[in-house]
């Protein structure tokens, strides 16, 4: 009887501890930022840039999101910049994404970014500039 309890005891101890080695997972913290439509990799790259409110229309047949960002070199140098587009439905879900694409913006020049979305389904999109690589 002895032996039964005290294989018992050892039995429980054991599956004990195998489960308190089970580690809880990592959770990640919430973002407390609204993601903005256009953004930046780089501080001095958003310093040396202009950009105006992004412009936003349907196609004649009211299918496509065009989306033109008027954007400029706010420095006396040319900067060549890279830029990626993702475009979302009315629930912020990823539709489609552009790869990336470069763009020069002349020294000083008013210039403008223009993309279409592929579905009709789109309904804003998020635009990420970087220094070009």
């Amino acid at each position: 009887m002895f032996a039964r309890i005290a294989l018992t005891t050892i039995a429980s101890l054991a599956f004990l501890g195998c489960n308190s080695s089970v580690r809880p997972p990592i959770e990640g913290r919430m973002d407390p930022y609204v993601p903005p439509q256009v953004t930046f990799a780089q501080k001095d790259l958003a310093r040396d840039t202009a950009v105006s409110a992004p412009n936003l229309q349907r196609d004649d047949a009211g299918n496509l999101l065009h989306v033109t960002l008027p954007i400029r070199s706010a420095t006396n140098q040319t900067l060549y910049v890279d830029y990626k587009v993702t475009f979302l439905d009315r629930d912020g879900g990823v539709l489609s994404e552009t790869g990336w694409k470069s763009k020069t913006l002349e020294a000083n020049t008013p210039d403008s970014i223009s993309v279409n979305s592929t579905s009709p389904r789109a309904s804003d999109f998020q635009l990420a500039l970087r220094w070009s690589r």
